[in-house]
């Protein structure tokens, strides 16, 4: 019995097997390979708010184009994934999103250095979510930055325990170490809170609902701009008053916003999240910049199209202007010799100080006089003989640079300095510098 039980398994096991086999030859057909990736270009794609079906499309600033640096030097904690939609819509204004550090580790002193470097040509920084402290230099930088009308955006997280408050102290801001909930109505989680009151403003124009998934709440000198409603709490037990998510400073170039994940997809696709990053967006491109002398060269526009025009005092001084014309373009920045000035043009006039005449009402404006001596706007009066003027004019829309010497070689020194940097050592104002050889005050 046991040996005709063993027989009918053996027999199974085969029939099962022969059965596998005969299926696996008439439906196999090798391993699945899937398509090939296919490279989005999200550029060509326009962007659709949720709320109501409307198409996103850039606006136009004031400048056109410009640069928008986004901080990785404080070890941020952010991943490229999560900046994909703000990095698009800023390449879709006609700016460039810059990474300034690109996330390497460096001391306080570079931080600082690489600061003064880079805002000398953006037109707005944003910042989000530092885990390391700002130095006192590198807040003084940016205060700067903000001095002449560059954009700051603060984007603070309670989920990532950043270091926001080292920098936004500074500007009356305070992100309070805390987090918001609503247990009445909420997006599916209590920490998810809806945000439907609004202060008019251009951050927060066409805003009826905001869905915010990890947010805190923000005190300021300046105005609020989004607040919680009143069924929203504070896990901070002495919460009083209104809890604010996004707020100005004293400075309205000084935005703070208390969330970092409602711009993070696909939350950047949830009720008007969409609309309010759009005109985060539209905020940082928007440019309100002044520049000054010490922002040289690029107070001018970069590109074919936008040239600068160099004017010459007397032909002997045209070894200056193709020295100056080599150096701009390296910076990207056309440029050509021209005879005659067209005052719609920004400018650069290279002269000796008895070419000061054609150039007066520029000098005028800056305090500046030229005859027998040169007269400075401290009242100062120096030695034609030694000293060299560099002068900034930014009047009517346009920037007007003037260099003045008492000889060809001078002039030539002051390109090359113009070119290196080093005349920023020279400075004694927003607009003049003057160098002074031995023997030039009076």
């Amino acid at each position: 019995m046991a040996a005709k039980l063993a027989g009918i398994l053996i027999l199974l096991v085969v029939g099962v097997g022969v059965a596998f086999a005969a299926a696996f030859l008439v439906f196999y057909r090798g391993n699945y390979a899937g398509p090939p990736a296919v490279e989005v270009d999200y550029l060509s794609h326009s962007v659709v708010s949720a709320n109501d079906g409307t198409q996103w499309t850039p606006s136009v600033g004031e400048r056109s184009g410009g640069l928008v640096l986004l901080d990785t030097l404080h070890s941020n904690g952010f991943s490229s994934r999560e900046i994909l939609t703000l990095r698009t819509r800023v390449v879709a204004q006609g700016y460039d999103l810059e990474l300034l550090g690109n996330f390497a580790r460096s001391s306080a002193a570079d931080r600082r250095a690489q600061y003064v470097e880079r805002l000398r040509e953006a037109d707005s920084l944003i910042v989000i979510t530092p885990l390391v402290a700002y130095s006192a230099g590198e807040v003084d930088a940016i205060e700067d930055f903000v001095r002449k009308g560059g954009k700051l955006i603060m984007v603070s997280d309670p989920g990532r325990r950043d270091q926001m408050n080292t920098l936004a102290q500074r500007f009356g801001v305070q992100f309070r170490p805390d987090y918001l909930f609503n247990q009445l109505e909420n997006d599916q989680n209590y920490q998810n809170i809806f945000v439907r009151d609004f202060q008019p403003d251009e951050l927060t124009a066409g805003l009826d609902t905001i869905v915010l998934f990890t947010v805190g709440s923000i005190t300021s000198s300046g105005p609020g701009l989004a607040v919680a409603d009143a069924s929203t709490e504070s896990v901070v037990a002495e919460n009083n008053g209104d809890l604010y998510v996004m707020a100005r400073a004293d400075q309205r170039n000084v935005v703070a916003i208390s969330d970092f994940t409602f711009m993070i997809p696909p939350n950047d696709a949830t009720a008007d999240n969409d609309r309010l990053l759009s005109n985060i967006i539209d905020f940082a491109t928007t440019s309100d910049r002044v520049f000054d002398l010490a922002d040289f060269p690029h107070f001018y526009q970069t590109g074919p199209d936008d040239g600068v025009q160099i004017l010459l005092g007397q032909p002997e001084l045209l070894g200056s202007a193709a020295n100056l014309k080599s150096g701009l373009e390296e910076y990207g920045i056309s440029a050509d010799i021209q005879g005659t000035e067209d005052v719609s043009r920004d400018t650069v006039f290279l002269g000796l100080h008895d070419d000061a005449l054609q150039v007066r009402q520029y000098l005028q404006a800056a305090g500046v006089r030229v005859d027998d001596t040169v007269g400075m706007p401290s009242g100062l009066e120096l030695d034609r003989a030694g000293t060299t003027l560099t002068v900034l004019d930014r009047e009517g829309g346009r920037h007007v640079l003037i260099l003045l010497a008492d000889t060809p070689a001078a002039l030539n020194r002051a390109v090359s300095g113009l070119l290196s940097g080093g005349f920023r050592s020279d400075l004694i104002s927003d607009v003049v510098g003057v160098s002074i050889s031995a023997g030039a005050s009076k």
